[in-house]
């Protein structure tokens, strides 16, 4: 079948992308010429051959079609299996004639080729994104409250899969959580957000070439910025220097543009906690699992993490493990250390009461805000500290 080249919907000084394989390829990459060209003519040779304990079958074939982004040990590992310097890894996307498509198209399995579906399910995406920030939740929390689960509502929101194709079992449950219980209710909700104006930019923050160019090169920047060596250096500098040119480097915008595409939720609902270690840009910390954990002392879901650097003035040293639980946004009181959780990035707060909410405030850099204006996020307190 010959390819279908990317369609792009013209919007008032926006172009939304409508090939969902476009959309869905977020790491292109060098892994499957550098394994042949190694002897492992499949994936499946590579992994028995090498004995790759560290990284699943599935996970690693979702790498190497570009599908997720790898964590920087997975790509050290990958590198030192293949014999190779990390960087080799990577393909330089910023260059002109890069072509995300043909990429996506010779890497990905015919059954995969056509992601997406009709402009309406591109409506119906950003229609439920908007809801769920009304409702000031997070995709984890749609499962508790209406039985649909993340990865669900995430590929809904992204559109990777035509809406009518979904059990009817989770059409009802977004009716429902659009306060209908029909089809015909969900196309009220997304006519009437268009008709506040709200629709068209959500579909440019979910779907637009900018919106796609800027959350892909932040996650490849954050990636990249945490792998040793003169060639990530070198290649960091560019990428940033090419977001700077391109207007793609405002982390603080909006909160979703820098969410890693395909990151796992960082929160953690076990007992034995992943312990996470992250970059700061903007008050914003990214964060990504190592191989440590951490067994917390409450009940609940929670996070542990060490931060790149102070951002509160509190003498906390960058060494320490901080251990926050996730809370309501009703057990908010005086005096707390809050972490604003916004998928898998944390932004670290005091928090004080002001009037009848609080204010909160963040010293490096200095930052101030209100809790009721932070509604797209989740909200955890500082439980335990452990000192190195």
């Amino acid at each position: 079948m010959a390819p279908v080249a990317a369609k792009f919907v013209e919007q008032p000084q926006v172009h939304i992308v409508e090939s969902g394989i476009v959309r869905s390829t977020v790491f292109p990459n060098k892994l499957r010429d550098l394994r042949r060209k190694a002897g492992y003519e499949t994936l499946t040779d590579f992994v028995r051959e090498t004995g790759l304990k560290e990284i699943t079958y599935i996970r690693l074939a979702k790498i190497e079609r570009g599908q997720i982004f790898p964590r920087p040990d997975e790509v050290v590992e990958l590198a030192r299996l293949l014999n190779v310097d990390p960087m080799s890894l990577f393909i330089d996307t910023a260059e002109k004639d890069f072509d995300r498509e043909s990429w996506a198209r010779d890497h990905t399995e015919a059954s995969l080729t056509f992601r997406g579906g009709t402009r309406e399910d591109l409506r119906i995406g950003a229609a439920l994104r908007i809801r769920r920030r009304e409702l000031g939740l997070s995709t984890t929390d749609l499962k508790k409250k209406f039985g649909i689960p993340a990865a669900t509502a995430s590929r809904i929101e992204n559109a990777e899969r035509p809406f009518h194709r979904w059990p009817d079992k989770i059409r009802k449950a977004i009716a429902k959580m659009m306060g209908g219980a029909s089809m015909r209710d969900i196309a009220r909700s997304v006519t009437a957000y268009e008709q506040e104006g709200r629709l068209d930019a959500m579909m440019a923050e979910l779907f637009s070439q900018q919106s796609l160019d800027q959350r892909h090169n932040a996650s490849l920047l954050a990636l990249v910025q945490k792998l040793p060596g003169k060639r990530a250096e070198k290649f960091a500098a560019k990428l940033e220097k090419m977001m700077t040119e391109k207007g793609l480097v405002d982390w603080s915008s909006n909160l979703s543009l820098v969410a890693a595409a395909e990151q796992p939720d960082i929160v953690s609902d076990d007992q034995t906690m992943p312990v996470l270690e992250g970059r700061t840009h903007d008050g914003w910390t990214m964060l990504s699992e190592t191989k440590k954990t951490f067994t917390r002392n409450f009940e609940g879901p929670g996070i542990a993490l060490k931060l790149d650097k102070p951002v509160l003035g509190m003498g906390i040293p960058t060494s320490a493990l901080l251990v926050f639980e996730l809370i309501d946004r009703s057990e908010v009181k005086g005096e707390m250390v809050l972490a604003l959780i916004d998928g898998p990035r944390v932004r670290v707060v005091s928090a004080r009461p002001a009037g009848r909410g609080f204010k909160l405030a963040q010293v490096n850099p200095e930052w101030q805000s209100s809790l009721s204006k932070e509604s797209n996020v989740r909200v955890a307190k500082l439980s335990q500290i452990e000192m190195a």
